[in-house]
């Protein structure tokens, strides 16, 4: 009898033992624990203001074109922008009076960068204010064109300036 009851002892002990690892074991693996981060992207939202002044394109013309970007928020950004014409052909004809003082081009991609960081609510200065049209302009090129104007902006906070936030922006940007 003594013997049954050592026996049992020792079953009850070793279950007791098997279920106290098992139970450890599956504590450990099922341990877990939440953090709740929250990630919030950055973003700008800007404006091109325009003022044009139409005028026929004849030799000499001189035509209004103010172009200038405004930060609608909610962040500071960077700003660049593209200017195309649509007949590039009548584009050889005409002088743009960039603004190369505050604003930068880059032969490579086109772009126009603006030197500073442009403030929620705040614009840049103007990227030109008149076109050009030459004396020699040939008659058949004199005829309607547009000139397109492009702009994009990139969250300014974290960057030194607007070429370590562009070069960024083209790294994330393939």
């Amino acid at each position: 009898m003594n013997n049954r009851k050592s026996i049992l002892m020792l079953i009850l002990l070793v279950f007791t033992l098997v279920n106290v690892s098992v139970n450890s074991v599956m504590a450990y693996l099922a341990d877990g624990d939440i953090a709740h981060n929250k990630i919030t992207v950055g973003g700008s939202n800007i404006t091109i203001d325009e003022e044009f002044d139409p005028e026929p394109i004849i030799p000499g013309a001189v035509i209004t074109k103010k172009v200038r970007i405004k930060n609608e928020g909610p962040n500071n950004c960077y700003v660049r922008v593209r200017a195309l014409f649509t007949d590039s052909d009548v584009g050889k004809y005409a002088s743009i009076d960039w603004n190369l003082s505050d604003w930068e081009y880059d032969a490579a991609d086109e772009y126009y960068y603006y030197k500073s960081v442009v403030n929620v609510g705040k614009t840049t200065s103007y990227l030109m204010t008149e076109i050009t049209i030459e004396n020699d302009i040939p008659e058949n090129m004199i005829k309607d064109v547009d000139l397109i104007v492009y702009a994009e902006s990139y969250q300014a906070d974290g960057y030194s300036d607007y070429k370590e936030a562009w070069a960024d922006y083209q790294k994330n940007d393939k």
